[in-house]
């Protein structure tokens, strides 16, 4: 009977120690420090250049320099390195091809070299 006893406490400490060890594994990433945070990026659809400010709410959205409405969110094609402008995205999935490039047919993803970014 002492046997049982010692081998269930052992269990019991090694489950304890097991846990204990794990509990602090799973840690939160830390918060990014990009600045891209609440922003993103845009083409005017009168100039065809690409902006970057906060998100809108609605689309078109306004030009802070002109005070139109010209503004549509934007996706980048890697294939001709340029910012194209999408449909807003609860209408994306409406056109077809609205996520690929015109020109070249490439996928146009939210990842690119945001306008500050690119070297003229």
């Amino acid at each position: 009977m002492n046997c049982k006893k010692i081998r269930s406490t052992y269990w019991c400490w090694l489950v304890l120690v097991a846990t204990t060890a794990l509990a602090g594994c799973g840690g939160s990433e830390p918060p990014s420090q990009t600045g891209r945070e609440g922003k993103m990026v845009y083409v005017d659809t009168v100039t065809k250049k690409a902006t970057v400010m906060e998100v809108a709410d609605s689309f078109p959205a306004t030009h802070p320099r002109t005070g139109k409405r010209t503004l549509m969110p934007a996706l980048y094609c890697s294939k001709c390195s340029k910012w194209h402008p999408v449909p807003p995205l609860d209408q994306i999935n409406r056109k077809p091809r609205a996520t690929q490039c015109l020109k070249t047919g490439a996928p146009l993803t939210a990842d690119g070299p945001w306008p500050e970014e690119q070297s003229p």
